[in-house]
């Protein structure tokens, strides 16, 4: 009885065991097919994430190179956004830019807006669209296809700018005959020709503009004045006197090195001026007239204003004039926008308007504490500083005012506040600008003396565009 329940038993165990095994097998079909119809879903899934990012990145790179190209005008910024937008690809396959938006605008830091205009815009919004990307296994899940979209904003940074301009006697250096063998004699003796016809060719006396010899170093003043019948003329302006221009003549060593020892005209009086009257409290009027290299230090303001307004930056600048009558420097104009303010001031200054001594460091100082001070929040601080780096000041030791200008060179750089120097005329320190330079992270150009205008006028463009295009780039969105 036993024996038989046991086989019966054992009869009944071994016709279970198939059916426990098709249950396993109906499991694990099941299971299989959602286990692929995961991975695909996890496949699909990934591919449209990497094609989010593919396209964010296409749309961040455009955006980067549009705001770029922006300083240039929004066509030019639309163009290199579309180069780098469709040398990207998404999901495989190259970016259309007829399925993206160039937008310009406006972007307020503070705020962190965005606001479409065309009037000296900011930045640029970049919109992308891929559409209809196919799936690997859409079908599977009833969709075969996606889209994705990408948006971002680039700006660049405004810049509050700190003109640092000398107007110290040596900036007429060019135009006086201590610089003939910089220059060469006819060339300054052109220039003394162009002063003298734009103060409208004046008559004292009976002086020539070619110079004309009369006596001897030993020549009495009032004899020599008589001759030239200067005596009946009233001397023209505040400083200086008929009496001092003689014995100007008459000790020179300029005037000797010219040839032109006890020889009398409006060629050695204008260089009388310009080496020891220049200031407008004893020469009024030489702001008028083409002393040299202050006129080209004034014309590469005018250049610098004229391509900021072409390209309608959001630029700031303030001048600050070096020496001024205390023997330090003068913020003649704060921070502004409009910038004919800037040139007006730069146009209605002479060399040695104030004094003539040279103390870049004060100028320096008056521009990095405005800027300091005064600078906008979010905008990129820099000075342009333009000189023929000549320093005679404060303290009248060479190498210590040279310390002094390198000393401030550093409190910029601590500021973060680079410096683009532009070294002038003939007699330019251009070691010393290049260091002012190197140790802000700025970067130094030289525009040498005796050149014409126009040449130097485009070296100034050329310097000027590359100042102007050198704006800091950031992605806000």
């Amino acid at each position: 009885m036993t024996s038989l329940l046991i086989a019966g038993a054992s009869v009944r165990r071994r016709r279970s065991r198939p059916q426990r095994r098709g249950i396993i097998i109906v499991l694990t079909a099941i299971l299989l097919v959602f286990l692929l119809g995961m991975i695909a879903f996890a496949v699909d899934i990934g591919y449209i994430a990497n094609a989010k990012t593919e396209i964010q990145r296409a749309t961040d790179s455009a955006a980067y190179a549009g705001a770029g190209a922006l300083i240039n005008g929004t066509a030019a910024a639309t163009t290199e956004a579309q180069n780098f937008l469709v040398a990207n690809k998404v999901a495989g396959n190259p970016l259309n830019t007829s399925n993206a938006t160039m937008e310009y605008g406006f972007w307020d830091t503070n705020n962190r807006t965005f606001t479409v205009t065309n009037n000296s815009p900011n930045a640029i919004r970049v919109i992308a669209n891929a559409n209809q990307q196919p799936l690997f296994f859409g079908n599977a899940i009833g969709s075969s296809n996606f889209s994705v979209r990408g948006t971002s904003i680039a700006t660049y940074q405004p810049r509050d700018i700190g003109m640092v301009l000398d107007y110290s006697g040596s900036m007429a250096y060019d135009s006086q005959f201590r610089n003939i063998n910089l220059l060469g004699q006819s060339a300054i003796e052109a220039n003394l020709l162009q002063i003298y016809q734009e103060l409208g060719s004046p008559v004292y006396g009976t002086l020539t503009f070619a110079p004309v010899t009369f006596g001897n170093s030993s020549t009495n003043n009032s004899n020599v004045i008589k001759n030239f019948k200067l005596d009946k003329v009233a001397y023209p302006y505040p400083g200086g006197s008929w009496s001092e221009y003689v014995d100007y003549v008459q000790t020179d060593n300029d005037i000797y090195s010219a040839g032109y020892r006890n020889k009398y005209g409006y060629l050695t009086w204008l260089n009388y001026i310009l080496e020891k009257r220049c200031g407008a409290y004893d020469t009024p009027g030489l702001d008028n007239v083409s002393e040299q290299p202050v006129t080209a230090l004034k014309d590469a303001v005018d250049v610098f204003l004229s391509y900021l307004t072409a390209h309608s930056t959001d630029d700031r600048v303030s001048v600050s004039i070096y020496t001024y009558s205390d023997g330090t420097a003068i913020l003649e104009q704060t921070l502004t926008k409009t910038y004919t303010l800037i040139s007006n001031v730069t146009r209605n200054r002479q060399a040695g308007h104030y004094i003539g001594g040279t103390n870049i460091s004060a100028g320096m100082t008056k521009a990095r504490v405005d800027l300091q001070n005064n600078a906008r929040v979010g905008a990129k601080k820099m000075m342009l500083l333009m000189t023929d780096g000549v320093v005679n000041m404060p303290s009248g030791n060479s190498t210590s005012d040279k310390n002094a200008v390198l000393n401030e060179a550093q409190l910029a750089a601590n500021a973060k506040i680079p410096i683009v120097t532009i070294a002038l005329g003939a007699y330019a320190d251009t070691a010393l600008m290049q260091q002012v330079a190197d140790i802000t992270g700025g970067a130094a150009f030289v525009v040498p003396g005796g050149q014409p205008i126009a040449q130097v006028k485009a070296q100034l463009e050329a310097v000027f565009a590359q100042v102007a295009a050198d704006r800091p780039l950031k992605l806000v969105q």
